[in-house]
């Protein structure tokens, strides 16, 4: 998969381009929003590898910068449970993971990074390129399948250890 993106005045746009079988999936839009996708067909007797390649060579043409994931956001949502609810947090801890590959994939923000379950906390660990488009589109989400108010949402700028919360605002974050 090739990421890219091109920061505007108000706005940043996202081109990807994966392959999905015998064809090049090719999705594009403004950060936060769902976009457009498009499918092509790989040629037969050339590598998917190769048209990506070119692919992005146009892209970065237009102004459009390959994704630098240490430059990425670091977004954690947490819930507590009870040391008898390990099975119920490890499930939830996979449903999170799942919601938010999609929600932050499909709006061109990024992505899951798997989680960690330990000390009563399960903390789901998501990189993104603008945390206050990720922090609306995540919220929005959780409100969505009822979990929200079980939630706790902070980030942390790359190359910082400091943990900023994003919600409940009141509510104080520590990775346990």
């Amino acid at each position: 998969m090739i990421k890219m993106a091109k920061r505007m005045k108000d706005t940043i746009l996202y081109w990807e381009v994966w392959q999905d079988g015998k064809y090049l999936v090719i999705h594009h839009g403004t950060v936060g929003d769902t976009g457009e996708s498009e499918k092509q067909k790989v040629p037969v007797f050339q590598k998917g590898q190769k048209i990506m390649g070119k692919l992005a060579k146009e892209k970065a043409a237009e102004g459009f910068d390959y994704l630098d994931e240490d430059k990425l956001f670091q977004v954690v949502i947490q819930y507590t449970y009870e040391e008898n609810e390990m099975e119920a947090a490890f499930d939830l801890r996979q449903s999170i993971e799942e919601l938010m590959n999609e929600c932050l994939g499909w709006t061109g923000n990024g992505a899951c990074d798997g989680g960690d379950i330990g000390q009563g906390t399960v903390n789901i660990f998501n990189y993104v390129i603008d945390v206050n488009i990720a922090a609306k589109t995540i919220i929005e989400e959780l409100k969505y399948i009822g979990i929200l108010e079980q939630s706790k949402l902070a980030y942390v700028r790359p190359g910082d250890d400091a943990y900023i919360t994003l919600y409940p605002e009141e509510a104080t974050f520590d990775l346990m």
